[in-house]
């Protein structure tokens, strides 16, 4: 009995939960809904290879006669963007006696899984939303500046700021309008890495607005990175999705994205980070600086966090024009955009960066995946957890991130109601 059970068991997961969240957990967020996947890309053992243009085509020359030589130009120049293979995970413990106790119906089976399931796909894609607007660091908070310890195993922290001691990652800028918690991203039995390299190692017992606990007490310093880690304490730094962040960075020059030098034709996007009020004129200008480097059939979308939203609102209104959400894209609702020619979609997502404006080229970006997201397998997708009497069911997706095109995407930065 108990192996049918088992069976019933492994059969829900496979033939009824993982359809549900293949289906549903891209239609979670904007971004993981509508990027294409594997477009233009090639998986090559633990990385993803996309073939990038790098200059133009010196063979194009006026004649000054009919006689005079052609340019014989060898085409225009190709190098290669490359990106590492993630592994973003996700599990639960699913007990001997849940299993035993639906006594082999089929919908009971799926009762006592689909609860479970549905909170795990959704904060599933919630890290995989947050971590598309990341750089890969994942930085997802810092010990506070001043009294960043407020007793044993409690640590204090506050929004990211220019001083975060792990200098890899770029533009944070504090609190702009209060849009992200310090503590957003973070979880009761999460294990977090603080400080270089994630050194201190702590499970998060408890979370408030503006600090966490962690079971074992952790040393701390000002301005400390705190990093999301797996269950062997690693991957503080190096093992995130490599995001909007990475790609549209204020780096300039020889610095790298994607493996190529941001002075590479194409590689450098329209950034600004003067810190002012919302206005329609600085979004128009950096769409249409973005537009240069665009195809005429290349789709727009703008993302804001919720102050910038009700500004941009706000400005519609003092214009008069209407401020009705819209059908935009694909049954997501947003505000209308009109600069260029065309007209673009204004929406809201609670994971843009606070104080962000980010214009985005959905065709210039792809989600690379080596397949699509699975239960690890074992019994029909169970894992047994030794010396005990419960299994684990753990979610996996091999996926990461590329940006084909930054120059056709635009980022501004402190931008205030």
């Amino acid at each position: 009995m108990a192996n049918l059970l088992l069976a019933d068991t492994t059969a829900t997961l496979r033939e009824i939960l993982l359809p549900y969240i293949r289906d549903n957990f891209p239609k979670k967020t904007i971004l993981l809904d509508q990027m294409k996947k594997n477009a233009g890309v090639t998986p090559m053992n633990d990385e993803f290879i996309a073939p990038i243009y790098t200059s133009r085509h010196g063979g194009v020359a006026n004649l000054a006669s009919d006689s005079s030589d052609v340019v014989a130009g060898g085409g225009r120049d190709t190098s290669r963007a490359t990106v590492s293979v993630e592994i973003l995970t996700g599990g639960m413990n699913i007990s001997q006696l849940a299993i035993d106790a639906s006594k082999s119906n089929a919908l009971a089976v799926e009762n006592v899984l689909t609860a479970q399931t549905d909170k795990l796909a959704k904060d599933f894609a919630r890290q995989a939303n947050r971590q598309l607007y990341n750089d890969g660091i994942g930085v997802v908070t810092m010990v506070r500046v001043t009294g960043g310890s407020v007793g044993v195993g409690t640590v204090a922290v506050e929004a990211i700021t220019a001083s975060i001691d792990d200098g890899r990652t770029e533009d944070w800028y504090g609190t702009i309008n209060a849009d992200i918690s310090p503590t957003k991203y973070l979880a009761v039995d999460q294990i977090v890495g603080i400080g270089t390299a994630g050194a201190g190692d702590g499970t998060i017992t408890s979370v408030t607005g503006t600090s966490f606990v962690s079971g074992a007490a952790v040393v701390t310093a000002a301005n400390d990175s705190v990093y999301i880690q797996d269950g062997s304490n690693a991957g503080a730094g190096s093992s995130e999705l490599l995001g909007i962040r990475a790609a549209l960075s204020s780096s300039t020059g020889t610095t790298t994205y994607a493996g190529l030098a941001r002075n590479t034709t194409g590689w450098t996007p329209q950034f600004g980070s003067a810190a002012e009020a919302l206005t329609q004129k600085r979004i128009a200008d950096a769409y249409t600086a973005a537009m240069e480097f665009a195809d005429n059939t290349d789709k727009y979308i703008i993302l804001v966090n919720q102050s910038l939203f009700n500004k941009y609102g706000d400005l519609l209104t003092s214009m008069r024009r209407a401020v009705n959400t819209a059908d935009l894209l694909g049954g997501w609702k947003g505000l209308e955009f009109a600069a260029g020619g065309g007209s673009v979609g204004v929406f809201l997502d609670y994971d843009v960066p606070d104080g962000e404006v980010l214009i985005i080229n959905l065709d210039t970006w792809t989600i690379c995946q080596v397949s699509d997201i699975n239960w690890m397998e074992g019994e029909g997708g169970l894992l047994r957890i030794a010396t005990s009497i419960r299994w684990q069911a753990v979610l996996h997706w091999f996926v990461n991130v590329i940006c084909l095109a930054p120059a056709a995407n635009a980022k501004q930065t402190r931008k205030y109601e």
